[in-house]
């Protein structure tokens, strides 16, 4: 239980760092090694990361095919308009849908930093917080007046993820950024 509440005040403490922190500079650096990322995926992040390894093995068995996206994988949807992000595997629309990757690329740089509490400090506020908007869209017609970003967290996963991907570009390290 002391685990549990020491969980809990540690990963409440790491948000409002990071929400103040982030008012500055909502950037978290990509490692600039493939190996460096999925290391710390893997261990650090593995939370998420395992998480995106069971969602990735169950639409693989239900027969979707992922995509590789920067240094993530990706399973297009084509009657999606959301993203999720696990670790390095996220899902998002088939089409029109590059800044949102981006966007979903970003969250997972966030969890090599953010790590087991990935899931409490970004990953569940951003969850509920998109799902009470669409709600609020959708079922009571009443538009939002803040902008997605206008949260830290969404914010800081947008930048990185543009940040990243336009570097990988520039350096054109013969990585195919769109899985084709």
């Amino acid at each position: 239980m002391t685990i549990v509440a020491a969980y809990l005040v540690i990963s409440v403490l790491l948000y409002i760092l990071l929400a103040l922190k982030c008012r500055r500079n909502p950037v978290f650096s990509m490692p600039k090694s493939r190996a460096v990322y999925l290391i710390l995926t893997y261990t650090w992040g593995l939370p998420m990361a395992l998480t995106g390894l069971f969602t990735g093995a169950v639409l693989m068995i239900m027969g979707n095919r992922p995509v590789k996206y920067g240094w993530n994988i990706c399973f297009e949807f084509e009657k999606i308009s959301w993203g999720v992000s696990f670790g390095n595997i996220f899902i998002s629309p088939k089409h029109n849908s590059e800044e949102l990757k981006m966007h979903e690329h970003g969250h997972g740089i966030q969890n090599i930093y953010l790590g087991f509490f990935m899931p409490l400090v970004v990953s569940l506020p951003s969850a509920v917080r998109f799902w009470f908007r669409e709600i609020r869209e959708k079922r009571f017609r009443k538009k939002l007046k803040k902008e997605y970003d206008s949260i830290w967290f969404e914010r800081s996963a947008s930048i990185s993820g543009k940040k990243f991907m336009s570097s990988l570009r520039w350096r054109n390290d013969g990585s195919d950024t769109n899985g084709r």
